[in-house]
C-alpha cells in the first residue's frame, strides 16, 4: 500500500480538480475540496520521498496534477472576479513563460517537464492560500503577491531549462545547477 498511496493521492488531486468545476467558488464545499487538493499536493511527494517510492512516473503524474489544478483554478476564478486588465495580462505572460520553459525543455531534453523547485513549491503554497489571502488583503494585493511569486518561479524554471546541462526535475533552485556535461 505504501508504494501506491502517493500516486493515489495525486490521482485524487486530479479528480478533486474536476470536482471544483461543479462547485460554487469560495463556498464551504469548494474550499473543502480546494484544501484537500492542496494537502494531497503536499503529501504525495513527501510520502513518496519518505517511503523511498519516488518514481519518474510519479513525478510526471504530480506535474500533470499540478497543471490540471492550476488550469481549473484559472478557469474558475478568472470569470468569477472583475480582474483589472493588467492582472489578466500578467497571468497570460506567466503562462507564456511556463509554456516557453516546456518547449525549451522538450527541445533540449526531448521531454516535457515541470521542475520541483523551491520557488515553484512556494508559488503552489501561496496559490493554496489564495482564498485566505483574498479574504485578508483583497483582490489586487493578493494578485500582486501571487503574480510576483509565479513570475519569479516561472523565470527561474525557464532559466534553468536554458542553462542546465541535463534535466533534473527535482532541482532545488537556479543556484543548484550543474553546468558540466
Amino acid at each position: 500500500m505504501n508504494k501506491l498511496l502517493p500516486n493515489v493521492l495525486t490521482l485524487l488531486r486530479i479528480f478533486g480538480s474536476g470536482v471544483l468545476l461543479f462547485l460554487a467558488p469560495l463556498k464551504p464545499p469548494f474550499l473543502a475540496v480546494y484544501f484537500l487538493c492542496g494537502v494531497s499536493d503536499i503529501l504525495d511527494g513527501f510520502l513518496a520521498r519518505r517511503w523511498k517510492v519516488s518514481s519518474h512516473a510519479g513525478a510526471l503524474l504530480d506535474s500533470v496534477a499540478d497543471f490540471v489544478l492550476v488550469a481549473v483554478l484559472l478557469y474558475v476564478f478568472i470569470p468569477y472576479y472583475n480582474w483589472p486588465s493588467w492582472i489578466l495580462i500578467w497571468i497570460a505572460v506567466i503562462a507564456l513563460i511556463r509554456i516557453t520553459a516546456l518547449i525549451v525543455c522538450r527541445i533540449r531534453f526531448r521531454k516535457f517537464a515541470f521542475l520541483h523547485t523551491v520557488s515553484n513549491k512556494a508559488t503552489g503554497t501561496a496559490l493554496l492560500c489564495f482564498p485566505f489571502l483574498l479574504w485578508l488583503f483583497g483582490l489586487n494585493p493578493t494578485a500582486i503577491l501571487l503574480g510576483c511569486l509565479a513570475s519569479l518561479s516561472a523565470l527561474e524554471e525557464l532559466t534553468i531549462q536554458i542553462v542546465s546541462a541535463h534535466l533534473n526535475r527535482d532541482i532545488i533552485s537556479i543556484f543548484h545547477i550543474n553546468k558540466s556535461l
